[in-house]
C-alpha cells in the first residue's frame, strides 16, 4: 500500500474571484509559484483561492515574491523573474495600422523571441486583418492606459520598499530599530492583499481600470472633483502574469464567422446584444473566467486555456447566448465548477473600459435540471443565431437582446422559474414583430418548438393557477397536424419523426388570426377557423383532438363568468404555444391533479356539455346509451358543416336555433334530449364560443350531457289487462 501524500495547502482569501483584476491575479500567482515549486496547484473553495503543493508556509510565499520583486534592480535583463510586459509588437502594429494589414504583426510574430510570443497571442490575432483581444484594448492599450507602462511603474515600485507611512508609532518604529532585520513594508502590504486586510499602500496611474474597478479615475468624490484610482503594485503586477494564460492554442486562435476569419481568444465573447438604443455599443466583449474545485497545476490550467473555446454544433460559440448554452449543454470535462461572466463597458470615455460582474454560473447541478434547460437554451438560441433573424446594424433594432438577457439568466438559475417565463415573454414579444414587418418577414425565421420537459420548471414546486391551467387545456387540445401555434402566429408547420419547426412566411398565412382585440373574440375567431381548415382537409383522415390536461368545470365558470385576470390567460396563451405538443411527457401531465369531486351544473356549463361533443373531435361516451364513442362515425351526427353552423349560430346569440340543430344531430346517434319550453340566451356569445375550445374531462362532460336526455319511463311489471 501506498504511503499518503499530503500537499500543503494555503488559504488566501484577499484576491476574491469575483473580481477580474483579482481572477488575473490568482493565474499570475500560480505562474510565478511554478517556477520555484513546480508541483504548486490553485483551486477555488467557498470563494476562497487555495494554493496546494507550494510554499509550505505563508511566510515562505510572501519571501519568494519579495525576493522576484529585488531582483527587477539588477542591469542584466536576463536575471529579472518578473515576465517581460514590453509590448515588443508596437512598431509592427503601427506599420499594420497604416497599411490596413495583418501582414507586418504576422511577420514579426515569425521573428519573434519565445518568450515574447505568449503575451501576444493574448493581444492580437493576425489574419487578414488584426484582431484585437477586448480584455486588452487595441494590442495592449486602451485610450490612454498603456497597461506596459503601468506595469512598469508597479516593478519600479516594488523594487524599492516604501517610506513607513507617519504616525505608525514611536513604540512600532523602535521595536523595528531593535530588530535584526528592519520590517519590509512591501511585504506587509503583499500578506495584507493575499489575506483579505486593508491595504494602505497604493500607487496611482497604473493604468489597471480595466481589470481593477479600484484603479479607475472617481469623479465627484468629495474633497475635490476627482481622484486617481489607486490599487496595490503587487496586484497590478500579477494580474499582468496572469495575461499569458489568455494567448490559447495555435488551431484555436482563428475561427471562421460567415465570410470572413476573426481571432478567437479563450472564453472571450462578442458582447451581448442591446436591449434599448441608447445601451448600443456600450459594451466591447465579454469574458467568462473558469473556477475549479480540483486543484490545477500551471500544465493543467494553461491546457483549460488553450483550448478554452466552446462550441456549438461545431462552431465557436462567439456569442453569450451561445456560449452560455454550450456550457449547459455539454458540461465542462476538464474540472471547471463555475463561470463568472464578466462585461467589459464603457462609462467615463469611450476610448475606456471596465469590467462589471453579471452572472455566476455553476455548472454543480442535477442531470435532469441540466438536460431539461440544455434543450431549451439550444433552441432558443438557434432562433436568434438563424441568419434570418432580425440584427442590429445603422438601425436599432432591439430583438435580440431581450431574448439574450433572458437566456443568460435562466443558464444562470436554472431552477428560477421567473427566469424561464421571462425568456418566454421575451420570445413571444420578438416572434410577434417579426409577424408585424413585412421585412423582418422577409427573412423567413425559423424555429425549433421547446421541449415540454422544460415545462415543470415554470411552476416550480407550486400548481398552474387559473389562466395557467385554461391555457393548457386550450393548447393542449389542439391536434399534431394543427397546432395552436400555427393560429397564435404566422408561421407554417413542417414535422417529422426526426424534426419540427416553424418557419414565418414571406407572405402571413390565411390560419393567422390572431390579433388584437377582446380576447373572446379571438378566440372565437380561432375556433371558426379551425373549424374551416378542419373542412378543407375533409379528403384526409383528420386527426382526433386530443385532450391530455382537461380544466376543471370550476375553472371552466371563471372563463364564462369573467373572473379571471385575462391579459395573464392571454400570456400563457402565447408561451404555451412555443412548445412541442406531439408528445405529452408524464412530467406535465402530473401537474393536472386527480379531481374526484362532482361538477357543479349551471345553465352555460350544461350548455357547453350539449353543444361541444358535435365540435370537438373527442368521443362522448354514455354508457347508457352506447359503450363506445355516441357520436361515432357510422351515424353522420358530427360533421365539420354541422359544427360551423352551431358556432355561428352561438356567436350571433341565436341559442334557440343552435340548441334547435344541436338536438336534431344527437337524435341521428339516438340520444333523445328533453325539451323545455323556454328560450336560451347569454350575456356574451364570443365567451361562450370561446369556451368550447377549453377542455374537460370525460367523466365532467357526460356528467353534464346525461341532464339533458329525457327521463326513462319505468318498465311496467306483471300482465296488463284491457
Amino acid at each position: 500500500m501506498a504511503a499518503e501524500l499530503r500537499l500543503p495547502v494555503l488559504a488566501l482569501p484577499g484576491p476574491s474571484p469575483d473580481s477580474l483584476g483579482n481572477y488575473l491575479a490568482s493565474l499570475g500567482l500560480l505562474r510565478v509559484l511554478s517556477r520555484r515549486w513546480p508541483s504548486t496547484r490553485i483551486a477555488w473553495r467557498d470563494e476562497v483561492l487555495q494554493v496546494v503543493g507550494g510554499p509550505t508556509t505563508l511566510d515562505e510565499l510572501l519571501e519568494e515574491l519579495v525576493r522576484i520583486a529585488n531582483t527587477q534592480v539588477e542591469s542584466e535583463v536576463s536575471k529579472r523573474e518578473w515576465a517581460q510586459y514590453d509590448k515588443a509588437w508596437s512598431d509592427a502594429q503601427k506599420k499594420g495600422t497604416k497599411a490596413k494589414s495583418g501582414a507586418p504583426l504576422a511577420l514579426w510574430q515569425a521573428e519573434a523571441q519565445e518568450a515574447q510570443l505568449p503575451f501576444f497571442a493574448a493581444h492580437a490575432v493576425p489574419h487578414a486583418r488584426v484582431s484585437f483581444n477586448p480584455l486588452l484594448g487595441s494590442g495592449g492599450n486602451a485610450g490612454r492606459r498603456d497597461f506596459a507602462a503601468g506595469w512598469q511603474k508597479a516593478v519600479d515600485a516594488l523594487a524599492v520598499a516604501p517610506k513607513r507611512a507617519k504616525g505608525r508609532g514611536k513604540r512600532k518604529a523602535e521595536a523595528n530599530a531593535n530588530s535584526a532585520v528592519p520590517s519590509d513594508e512591501r511585504r506587509n502590504e503583499l500578506q495584507a492583499l493575499l489575506l483579505g486586510h486593508p491595504v494602505t499602500w497604493m500607487v496611482e496611474k497604473l493604468a489597471a481600470g480595466s481589470w481593477f474597478s479600484e484603479a479607475t479615475k472617481l469623479y465627484n468624490s468629495g474633497q475635490s472633483p476627482a481622484r486617481e484610482g489607486q490599487i496595490s503594485p503587487w496586484a497590478m503586477v500579477l494580474a499582468c502574469e496572469g495575461l499569458a494564460f489568455l494567448a490559447g492554442g495555435a488551431s484555436r486562435r482563428l475561427g471562421a464567422r460567415s465570410a470572413r476569419a476573426v481571432g478567437s481568444f479563450p472564453f472571450i465573447t462578442q458582447p451581448i446584444a442591446a436591449s434599448a438604443e441608447k445601451e448600443a455599443d456600450r459594451l466591447r466583449g465579454e469574458i467568462w473566467t473558469p473556477l475549479w474545485s480540483r486543484p490545477m497545476s500551471l500544465a493543467e490550467a494553461g491546457t483549460l486555456f488553450s483550448r478554452g473555446r466552446a462550441e456549438l454544433h461545431g462552431r465557436g460559440a462567439l456569442t453569450p447566448a451561445a456560449f452560455a448554452t454550450a456550457i449547459r449543454e455539454r458540461g465542462v470535462d476538464a474540472g471547471v465548477s463555475e463561470f463568472r461572466r464578466y462585461t467589459l463597458g464603457r462609462t467615463t470615455s469611450s476610448n475606456t473600459f471596465e469590467p462589471r460582474l453579471e452572472a455566476r454560473f455553476s455548472l454543480e447541478i442535477g442531470a435532469d435540471a441540466r438536460l431539461a434547460g440544455s434543450s431549451t437554451l439550444e433552441r432558443v438560441t438557434a432562433l436568434i443565431e438563424h441568419r434570418g433573424f432580425p440584427r442590429d446594424g445603422k438601425r436599432f433594432v432591439g430583438l435580440r437582446g431581450p431574448i439574450e438577457s433572458a437566456l443568460l439568466d435562466v443558464a444562470s438559475e436554472p431552477h428560477r422559474s421567473e427566469a424561464g417565463i421571462a425568456l418566454l415573454d421575451a420570445v413571444v414579444s420578438a416572434l410577434d414583430r417579426i409577424d408585424r414587418n413585412r421585412s423582418f418577414r422577409e427573412g423567413k425565421v425559423r424555429w425549433e418548438p421547446l421541449p415540454l420537459e422544460w415545462l415543470p420548471s415554470l411552476f416550480a414546486d407550486e400548481q398552474p393557477g387559473v389562466e395557467a391551467r385554461l391555457a393548457l387545456s386550450l393548447v393542449s387540445a389542439f391536434s399534431v397536424t394543427e397546432p395552436f401555434a400555427t393560429y397564435r402566429f404566422g408561421v407554417e408547420w413542417k414535422y417529422g419523426q426526426t424534426y419540427a419547426n416553424y418557419t414565418h412566411t414571406e407572405r402571413p398565412p390565411a390560419r393567422w388570426v390572431w390579433g388584437p382585440g377582446e380576447l373572446a373574440r379571438v378566440l372565437a375567431v380561432v375556433l371558426s377557423r379551425r373549424l374551416l381548415d378542419q373542412a378543407a382537409d375533409a379528403d384526409r383522415p383528420h386527426q382526433r383532438g386530443r385532450a391530455p390536461l382537461a380544466a376543471t368545470t370550476s375553472q371552466v365558470r371563471h372563463w364564462l363568468a369573467g373572473d379571471l385576470d385575462e391579459l395573464l390567460f392571454a400570456a400563457w396563451l402565447s408561451r404555451l404555444a412555443l412548445f412541442d405538443w406531439r408528445r405529452v411527457p408524464q412530467g406535465v401531465r402530473a401537474l393536472i391533479p386527480r379531481d374526484d369531486s362532482t361538477p357543479r351544473a349551471d345553465g352555460e356549463l350544461a350548455l357547453l356539455a350539449l353543444l361541444q361533443p358535435l365540435i370537438d373531435q373527442r368521443p362522448l361516451i354514455i354508457r347508457d346509451l352506447s359503450p363506445n364513442d355516441l357520436l361515432s362515425g357510422e351515424t353522420g351526427a358530427r360533421t365539420t358543416e354541422a359544427a360551423r353552423s352551431l358556432v355561428t349560430l352561438i356567436r350571433s346569440g341565436n341559442l334557440g336555433a343552435a340548441l334547435r340543430l344541436a338536438s336534431s344531430r344527437h337524435a341521428m346517434a339516438g340520444a333523445r334530449l328533453a325539451t323545455f319550453d323556454v328560450s336560451f340566451a347569454t350575456h356574451h356569445p364570443d365567451r361562450l364560443a370561446a369556451a368550447l375550445l377549453f377542455t374537460i374531462s370525460d367523466r365532467d362532460r357526460a356528467g353534464l350531457f346525461e341532464r339533458w336526455l329525457r327521463p326513462r319511463r319505468r318498465p311496467q311489471r306483471g300482465e296488463a289487462h284491457v
